[in-house]
């Protein structure tokens, strides 16, 4: 079986931004909070999740911030002392009020998610049309490099015609905040967004920045994952790439997603859950009810060909239900 470290987990299906790949337009239906799940129940997973071997935690969303108290589920997760790794990503919108509060609770490092550095275009994609809505993200961003939370990573969808000619900019922003920027494939989760006429490749992305700007030199990393670091030549840019789609890297996943309503996603693209939910408030829960459902899941993952429901598109759910 695979070795599985990292474990996803989404807070919430609620954001404040409505990014277009993301969230389809006109989402008004969301989990009930009811059925989502508390942080106690979340802390009991990640627990029994490191007798399997688990040590990095990512908390994601939907929004992860929007999310009342979140401070004190990163700080009941930092208790066990067998994580080592507690990251968040975000959109960063509110994350200049929060970066201190969440490295006090014992949050590590955040990514922050930033498609364009034009601020109309950053209204449109987000959904949320505010113009001032890039600058706060990017206040966000000196906030959490002013906290320590750190490394900041940025994350950026690659949209065909709305910002692969602002590649320049990207490479200028590792520059001047001294931050990764991860290039990622548009993916196909998500609603009517994605298109092949919307997607562009790393490769092709890789031979623009190659030609305008130099050799892409391998960089070392800390952390096993689908990104692939390098420093752009004769710059202090460090640039990332995550090729969801052109390049599979099934063979080499070791993370699992835990949806906010507590299902266990064993693979992105897969509609194949667990429902942990429902052992873990069953009246007669006991640990070894959750141990044996989490056992019986990690045998599964293997199973899963993930390049094979990626290519029928068999992925139901949209992106802000799962977590990324």
């Amino acid at each position: 079986m695979k070795k599985i470290n990292y474990l996803r987990v989404s807070v919430t299906d609620r954001c404040n931004f409505r990014c277009r790949y993301c969230m389809p337009e006109g989402t008004k239906e969301f989990i009930p909070h009811p059925e989502i799940l508390r942080y106690e129940e979340i802390t009991e997973i990640v627990k029994v999740f490191t007798e399997f071997g688990i040590d990095s935690v990512r908390l994601t969303g939907g929004e992860p911030l929007v999310r009342k108290g979140i401070e004190n589920l990163i700080a009941q997760i930092r208790e066990l002392k067998e994580i080592e790794d507690i990251s968040l990503t975000t959109n960063g919108y509110l994350l200049s009020e929060k970066a201190r509060s969440l490295k006090e609770h014992g949050l590590d490092r955040v990514n922050i998610s930033i498609d364009t550095l034009k601020p109309k275009k950053f209204a449109f994609i987000t959904g949320t049309g505010d113009i001032n809505a890039l600058s706060k993200v990017l206040l966000g961003l000196k906030k959490a490099i002013e906290k320590g939370l750190e490394p900041v990573k940025v994350n950026t969808v690659l949209i065909k015609g709305f910002n692969d000619e602002e590649i320049e900019s990207f490479i200028k922003l590792s520059e001047d905040y001294g931050v990764e920027v991860r290039f990622i494939e548009l993916m196909p989760v998500g609603g009517k967004f994605f298109s092949k006429e919307n997607f562009i490749s790393i490769a092709s992305i890789k031979e623009k920045i190659e030609k305008e700007f130099g050799k892409l030199i391998p960089a070392q990393t800390k952390k096993n994952g689908p990104a692939k670091s390098f420093i752009v030549e004769g710059t202090n840019a460090r640039i990332g790439f995550i090729p969801s789609i052109s390049e599979h890297f099934c063979d080499s996943c070791n993370r699992v997603r835990l949806t906010s309503d507590g299902k266990l996603r064993l693979c992105l693209m897969s509609d194949k859950e667990v429902n942990l939910k429902s052992v873990i408030r069953n009246p007669e829960y006991k640990r070894h009810h959750l141990r044996k459902a989490i056992a019986e899941a990690l045998l599964k993952k293997s199973g899963i060909n993930g390049i094979e429901a990626l290519e029928s598109l068999g992925c139901s759910r949209k992106m802000f239900t799962i977590g990324g």
